[in-house]
């Protein structure tokens, strides 16, 4: 293991959070973020509703295949290999902007403004730190005037409940446009008050591949997905986003399909099927 793998392991086991600066470029990130508002137009234009003070766009990739490479990068899937294993997936990802912004169509806000943890309760308790982590995109600078997500350091040893009004000593995650920063998923956390300012960033949520997804990704995408995905991506990426979405970790309809969940391969799943039992 690298030194910078090693160190950024060592922050998030011990801390909650490390810092990835310089991960995608200026004009790669305005790239993105004119695809972003291309999706946000779309959805006015198709009367989808929009919160005024946080669009989100759930799943972008669906919306816009260009988006998908988003979900994985060769760093950050170093860092969480070595955190949880190498078949972890992808549970959801949302793309925010905390902006104060107006729309015929409008829904309320849903996520994000009080302090909250994105880690699993068991018996009213947290599970341990390390069950699973956030890895956090940043599209513009995040800053001190652009509603930047605040944080409790250490929070994730604690397997209490955070309440979700109180005035707790925070730090802010600060940061430029291009930097991902990850934290365990136990890091209390929330939302900065949104601004007239945009801060566009993507909120990618990994786990262990036993974990149940927040959608059916691989019926979500369809049967073309894996062949339009190979037109956008090389084919080590490729293999990657498609373990990211559970295309090798949806358990079988039976035991006549295969017996493991698990399929690394797509080919042990082909030879699996033709067993007779």
């Amino acid at each position: 293991m690298s030194k910078s793998i090693e160190k950024h392991v060592k922050e998030l086991k011990n801390d909650g959070v490390t810092f990835i600066p310089n991960v995608i470029s200026k004009k790669k990130c305005n790239y993105y973020i004119n695809r972003f508002e291309n999706i946000i137009t779309k959805f006015e234009k198709n009367r989808i509703p929009l919160n005024t003070t946080c669009q989100t766009i759930e799943n972008c990739f669906r919306h816009d295949l260009k988006l998908v490479d988003l979900i994985y990068h060769k760093k950050v899937d170093s860092i969480l290999k070595k955190l949880i294993d190498e078949n972890y997936i992808l549970i959801v990802s949302n793309v925010f902007n905390r902006r104060l912004r107006q729309f015929k169509y409008q829904r309320s806000e849903r996520l994000g403004r009080s302090w909250h943890h994105d880690s699993r309760i068991v018996g009213n308790k947290t599970l341990e730190k390390g069950f699973s982590y956030v890895a956090v995109t940043m599209f513009n600078d995040f800053t001190e005037t652009n509603a930047s997500t605040l944080y409790i350091p250490k929070s994730h040893t604690r397997r209490n409940q955070p309440m979700r009004r109180f005035n707790y000593k925070h730090k802010k995650i600060l940061g430029k446009a291009g930097s991902i920063v990850i934290f365990d998923s136990g890091l209390w956390h929330k939302a900065g008050k949104a601004t007239k300012n945009d801060r566009w960033s993507m909120y990618s949520y990994y786990g262990p591949w036993f974990v149940k997804p927040y959608y059916r990704f691989p019926d979500m995408l369809g049967n073309n997905f894996s062949i339009n995905l190979g037109n956008e991506v090389n084919k080590g990426v490729k293999e990657n986003i498609l373990k990211l979405l559970h295309y090798y970790a949806t358990p079988p309809v039976n035991e006549l399909e295969r017996r493991y969940t698990l399929t690394q391969d797509r080919k042990v799943a082909e030879i699996e099927k033709s067993y007779k039992y």
